[in-house]
């Protein structure tokens, strides 16, 4: 399944307004906002907010990921995201050939 960069914004834009009320979408100037530092969100909640995102898109996220600090941000999360479902696609394709 092929999402664009807009359409994983929107949907994780949803998960972050249910778990934290930020709407990133209307305030995109706090896209780069590291979460546990800048946003005073507790841990839990970003933790919330992993399993939400790999429920909502279907994907693991690697632990290096995690490990190196990079779920930390909106932009960040959307990055990760993005090369997962790359990934993931990658796979299926090469099965198929």
């Amino acid at each position: 399944m092929v999402m664009f960069r807009h359409e994983i914004e929107k949907k994780l834009s949803g998960i972050c307004l249910k778990r934290f009320s930020i709407d990133f979408l209307h305030k995109p100037e706090l896209k780069k906002m590291r979460f546990l530092s800048k946003a005073d969100i507790p841990a839990r909640e970003l933790l919330h907010v992993y399993f939400d995102v790999k429920n909502t898109f279907g994907i693991s996220i690697p632990e290096k990921d995690i490990v190196e600090g990079r779920f930390d941000t909106f932009e960040h999360i959307v990055d990760i995201i993005i090369e997962q479902l790359s990934s993931h696609t990658a796979n299926v394709a090469a099965k198929c050939q």
